[in-house]
């Protein structure tokens, strides 16, 4: 249970991090995967986003995400729903996100990441990584 609460503490801070970031918005880390632009995300657009910025989780990993966020039990994530996952509990930072716009990106874009900053790209995928740690060790207690 100990290390349960260390690793929702590293995930709250993570969020607070990325919130912190200037160029990081919750409408192109939702488009990173909403490749079709439809408004919802499924498990496999997920795992192919992820690996097309160079996180490699498991089929476990994604179902665990998906299934803690997905309200609906449709076993798609819509925009708030994707939102939440990303949202500090801290009302300041999260306010912070929620107010930001999408960046506007001329050039081509080379990775499907490549509208955030190099130092915001890592951040993003240390997030993920976080997160699939939080959801295998509450699988386990399960």
């Amino acid at each position: 249970m100990r290390e349960q609460c260390s690793l929702e503490r590293e995930l709250e801070a993570g969020k607070i991090a990325l919130s912190l970031k200037s160029d990081f918005n919750l409408f192109d880390a939702f488009n990173i995967f909403d490749m079709g632009r439809i408004g919802q995300i499924s498990i496999h657009d997920i795992r192919e986003g992820l690996n097309a910025i160079g996180v490699y989780p498991t089929a476990e990993e994604v179902e665990l995400f998906v299934t803690r966020y997905d309200r609906t039990d449709d076993r798609r994530l819509t925009f708030p729903e994707f939102s939440e996952a990303f949202l500090p509990m801290d009302s300041y930072h999260a306010h912070l996100l929620n107010r930001r716009n999408a960046n506007i990106v001329k050039r081509t874009m080379l990775r499907r990441d490549d509208c955030f900053l190099a130092d915001t790209q890592v951040e993003f995928r240390s997030m993920w990584r976080t997160h699939f740690k939080v959801e295998c060790a509450s699988e386990t207690l399960r």
